[in-house]
């Protein structure tokens, strides 16, 4: 039954994108069922729906995608005005539980809304779905080889679940680092969950140490 309702949903979801954008979502559903096998086997199956739905709103335009956040009531302000590449982690939840319910559960919007920006608050699961999306071999920009390389090349070293989970921690803060170093040589503006994700991560290797 599950590899029925994921063949379906791959199907529903290739039929809306574009050929690009269905490769790198299909990508990342691979990606991110390797890493739920090393984090949370258990589950996979959600793991891979979440990656399927992560950018069920990416190629909307920016005035759809305007048009959706004021269609649900979602208050913008000029930091998320000025981050458009952004809006589709906003919007997608929406849509999901619109056009997705049986698929609406906590986890998977949760990921989904916290895949490009990050949160302090991130779950294992929330951080499968970012890192598979930063990381799928599809990726061919240079912050992605790196931290591929980082997690892929680390994760062989892991001794036990607590070196796993550092492991995992770690990449999360060269991710943001990454990004953030990239957007400021862009002269973008930076959402503060990503910031406040950096920081959190940090604590909880501090704790841990």
């Amino acid at each position: 039954m599950q590899d029925k309702t994921l063949y379906a949903l791959r199907e529903t979801i290739v039929g809306r994108l574009g050929e690009y954008r269905a490769k790198h979502v299909l990508s990342t559903e691979n990606e991110a069922a390797e890493l739920a096998k090393i984090y949370i086997p258990h589950k996979e199956h959600d793991v891979r729906i979440s990656a399927l739905l992560h950018d069920i709103t990416k190629e909307h335009s920016t005035e759809l995608q305007l048009q959706l956040l004021s269609d649900f009531g979602i208050m913008t302000d000029n930091v998320m005005l000025n981050s458009p590449k952004v809006f589709h982690a906003i919007t997608a939840p929406l849509i999901i539980k619109r056009d997705f319910p049986e698929y609406a559960t906590d986890e998977i919007l949760s990921s989904v809304r916290k895949h490009t920006t990050g949160s302090s608050d991130m779950s294992v699961f929330d951080c499968i779905i970012y890192l598979a999306d930063y990381i799928e071999p599809g990726r061919t920009f240079s912050d992605c080889k790196e931290l591929r390389e980082y997690f892929w090349s680390g994760i062989k070293n892991c001794k036990g679940e607590r070196d796993k989970l550092m492991h995992l921690y770690k990449t999360m803060v060269l991710s943001f680092d990454l990004t953030i170093n990239n957007l400021v040589s862009e002269h973008c503006v930076i959402a503060s969950d990503t910031f406040s994700a950096r920081n959190a991560f940090l604590m909880k290797i501090s704790e841990e140490n």
